[in-house]
């Protein structure tokens, strides 16, 4: 197992998450949202499973191992992905969880004009806040909205340099319900 955190703001962001998790595995830090743009993952977390040959067999799912309530304080587990990767495990290619090259090419599907455009825009953007220039960068990061407002790791990287409210005139709560702006998780597929 391996985590990439995918933060702009980069290792001052992220390590103390990383620290506090205790992890096992190891963990890297995608300041350049590299990991997110080759594969198409539009918001976290989202998992990838790679074979033995570095083959991807499964791709993008939206997915928690387990999940904490914020308001009950309640962890549940998610038995279901949990048992798809233990038939992984245990059945290799012959796993009905592996995805076939059509289910893998819907999920990380070939970048148009318009996905490197918005990851010009975003970067261009990353770049001029972290230097202190947030009134420039807003512009870029709305840019990058508007060529892809589906795309819920350049939303939420973005907020994160200013105030959503203040400079884009909307709430968290909001946007996860603006149509435009598609599932925030879509649901996960473990059919075969």
């Amino acid at each position: 197992m391996l985590t990439v955190a995918c933060d702009a703001k980069g290792n001052a962001a992220v390590e103390p998450f990383i620290a506090a998790a205790h992890q096992q595995h190891p963990s890297v830090i995608d300041q350049q949202l590299l990991v997110a743009e080759l594969y198409d993952t539009r918001n976290v977390p989202a998992a990838f499973w790679i074979d033995e040959s570095g083959r991807i067999v499964r791709a993008a799912d939206p997915i928690y191992a387990q999940r904490r309530n914020r308001e009950t304080g309640e962890v549940t587990i998610n038995t279901e992905y949990l048992d798809a990767v233990r038939d992984w495990v245990a059945k290799g290619r012959d796993s009905a969880f592996v995805m076939d090259g059509s289910r893998l090419d819907s999920r990380l599907p070939e970048l148009e004009f318009d996905d490197v455009a918005a990851a010009a825009y975003f970067h261009l953007g990353a770049y001029l806040a972290r230097h202190g220039e947030a009134a420039e960068a807003l512009d870029y990061f709305k840019r990058a909205h508007a060529l892809r407002p589906e795309n819920w790791t350049y939303k939420r990287q973005a907020w994160s340099f200013g105030d959503i409210e203040r400079d884009y005139g909307t709430t968290f709560q909001e946007a996860v319900k603006d149509p435009a702006s598609g599932p925030f998780y879509p649901p996960l597929d473990l059919t075969d």
